[in-house]
């Protein structure tokens, strides 16, 4: 049967703190009753010493009596706390003897003693012992005191209590903190399970097809929660962002065919008719429009292979300046065009990479630069080397993009040029296909651009051997 994190945590803590005060009560009950049945018996033990110092201040050396009522007085309460004593002088005659006095009371006490221990200490095993001692007074042995009592202790009905008391006292110390660690868990489960309760909503509703929903994070003081709150947000902005991405391209290429598509199905038709003569001009125009398909059907195949395909390098040491130099050289037709300068300059770098797919991220940066500069602008290509990397910044003076526009330019589809005009028309997918083959040499792609003033793209890739 499933439970609730909450009743699961709660049982937890309550079960944690048991077993904890259970194990901290065997201990401590062990512990304490040792020491204090050690402290009893060495306090059994000072007492008869005690009573033999007390007993040498009743004797009367001048005329060399006792007194004998003060002796029996102290010897009746002696035998009430389980003691019996019996005092003799220097010559050994009895001065006062406990069981001559009262027989029958001290069987009785050394009877119920034995039996209250036997009940209490079954596994004790003791019994009377007589201890002897020297009554002295300045020094000189003055009498003989034998002091009979319960070995090794003997615990009366007060010590037995505190005992009982003891017990008791941490049975409601662990019932009360077991219920205590059961609340503190179901609290702890309650601020845990609502954050997890939202992300399950929240999933359902992204699985859903609803990405607008976004999770605050209200407890700040869990860093999971912190964090996995972080990354669904991460991932329902990423799921809307590439949604919106997805109906854009829909948008994009419909509007991209249907001009293409409708001036060739129009030239046709009016050939077909005999409206028109299908002259060079006009099959050229239909051609140059097939070609705009077939541009389009070609982004599309480099996305699906992107998707699809793992990406598979044929590593050698490359040489990107020299790469960068054969990339200038393959776009000076379009340079001319557009009355564009562009400048490769820098140091030798060597990289351990394949050099088609790295001359694929040159050729896209610089046909993004082509494409937004401005007539009579400028095109940087910079190469240098530093000391565990290859750098390589392809800068331009063009159009620009806007601050916010930057962390979307690599996603797949995106296109700053809103009006998809023919000139700089595409699928979006350029930046996307330099991020996922730098990514795959273990490199790193950044942009720093400014409406009006340009963009410029830096690459970042480990250093290799020196290219031959």
């Amino acid at each position: 049967m499933k439970q609730k994190i909450s009743a699961q945590l709660a049982a937890g803590f309550a079960f944690i703190v048991l077993i904890t005060v259970a194990v901290i009560s065997v201990t401590a009950n062990g512990l304490i009753s040792r020491q204090f049945e050690q402290y009893v018996a060495q306090q059994r033990k000072m007492s008869s010493e005690q009573l033999a110092q007390s007993l040498s201040f009743q004797y009367h050396a001048e005329d060399g009596t006792w007194n004998v009522d003060y002796i029996h007085g102290l010897g009746m309460y002696a035998l009430k706390d389980g003691y019996l004593i019996r005092l003799s002088d220097a010559e050994g005659q009895v001065i006062w003897d406990a069981e001559n006095h009262d027989m029958t009371l001290c069987h009785q006490i050394m009877q119920d003693i034995r039996t209250q221990m036997a009940e209490k200490r079954p596994e004790l095993d003791g019994n009377f012992e007589t201890h002897h001692y020297e009554v002295k007074q300045s020094n000189a042995v003055i009498g003989y005191l034998d002091v009979s009592y319960y070995s090794p202790y003997y615990l009366n009905e007060s010590d037995f209590r505190f005992l009982d008391s003891l017990n008791r006292i941490l049975l409601v110390v662990g019932i009360c903190a077991a219920v205590a660690a059961a609340a503190a868990g179901a609290v702890l489960a309650k601020s845990l399970s609502v954050p997890l309760l939202k992300v399950t909503e929240m999933t359902r509703k992204i699985s859903e097809g609803d990405y607008g929903m976004r999770l605050e994070n209200g407890n700040r003081q869990t860093q999971e929660l912190v964090e996995l709150s972080s990354a669904v947000n991460h991932m329902a902005e990423s799921l809307e962002r590439q949604e919106t991405l997805r109906r854009r391209l829909t948008s994009d290429v419909a509007h991209e065919l249907r001009t293409p598509v409708a001036n060739v199905s129009l030239n046709l038709e009016m050939m077909l008719d005999e409206v028109w003569e299908p002259t060079k001009d006009r099959l050229q125009s239909c051609y140059e429009e097939l070609g705009r398909i077939s541009g389009i059907i070609s982004d599309l195949e480099k996305l699906r292979q992107m998707e699809t395909e793992n990406m598979n390098l044929e590593l050698e040491p490359v040489n990107l300046l020299e790469l960068a130099q054969a990339v200038e050289t393959a776009f000076e037709p379009d340079l001319k065009k557009k009355k564009l300068t562009c400048e490769v300059s820098g140091e030798a770098a060597a990289v351990m990479g394949d050099q088609r797919r790295l001359h694929q991220v040159i050729f896209n940066l610089v046909s993004n630069a082509v494409k937004y500069s401005t007539e009579g602008g400028t095109i940087q290509i910079r190469v240098k080397q530093e000391k565990h990397k290859a750098v390589l910044i392809v800068e331009d003076q063009g159009i620009g993009m806007a601050e916010e526009e930057l962390p979307l330019i690599f996603e797949r589809f995106y296109r700053t040029d809103l009006s998809r005009s023919r000139k700089t028309g595409g699928a979006g997918i350029g930046l996307a296909i330099v991020k996922a083959i730098v990514q795959a040499h273990q490199g790193t792609v950044t942009v720093t651009s400014k409406v009006g003033c340009g963009s410029r793209f830096t690459v970042t890739l480990p250093a290799g051997e020196e290219t031959r």
